[in-house]
């Protein structure tokens, strides 16, 4: 579970790879798979999906705090 003021849009950016539960400021999902080898690769991509999504909101959130001075 992910709690966070910007759980839509970690909720998003997981859309095409995962079901995900949205409510209100926290997002889960659940990863099933038998092969630990298989889990152990969805995992990582789910979570380089979740970095990105988190990197584009911090430079999104800086220019915009930026062009408010």
């Amino acid at each position: 579970m992910v709690e966070s003021p910007y759980a839509k849009s970690f909720a998003a950016s997981l859309a095409s790879e995962e079901i995900v539960e949205l409510n209100g400021n926290e997002m889960s999902f659940t990863l099933k798979e038998i092969r630990a080898k298989d889990a152990r690769a969805m995992w990582n991509t789910r979570m380089r999906s979740l970095i990105v999504a988190d990197n584009m909101i911090r430079v999104i959130n800086s220019t915009s705090n930026n062009n408010g001075e």
